[in-house]
């Protein structure tokens, strides 16, 4: 079972975030979905689930729309 987290943030365009939690750590990924297949770019990679959402609205320049 995956415990990764899909994160929207508002705005058009690429606006699609994954965050998968391992070994302590949150990795941060921005997803570039594609016809065939999704491709993804790490960003970062924080300690807490919180820093990980400030670390999109960074990368973004937004705010988060959902998070599911």
């Amino acid at each position: 079972m995956s415990n990764d987290k899909r994160v929207v943030v508002k705005g058009g365009g690429h606006n699609l975030y994954k965050i998968s939690e391992y070994g302590g750590w949150f990795h941060v990924y921005h997803v570039d979905v594609g016809f065939i297949s999704n491709s993804n770019t790490g960003i970062g990679k924080t300690r807490s689930l919180a820093d990980a959402l400030d670390l999109i609205k960074s990368h973004s320049g937004e705010d988060i729309q959902e998070i599911t």
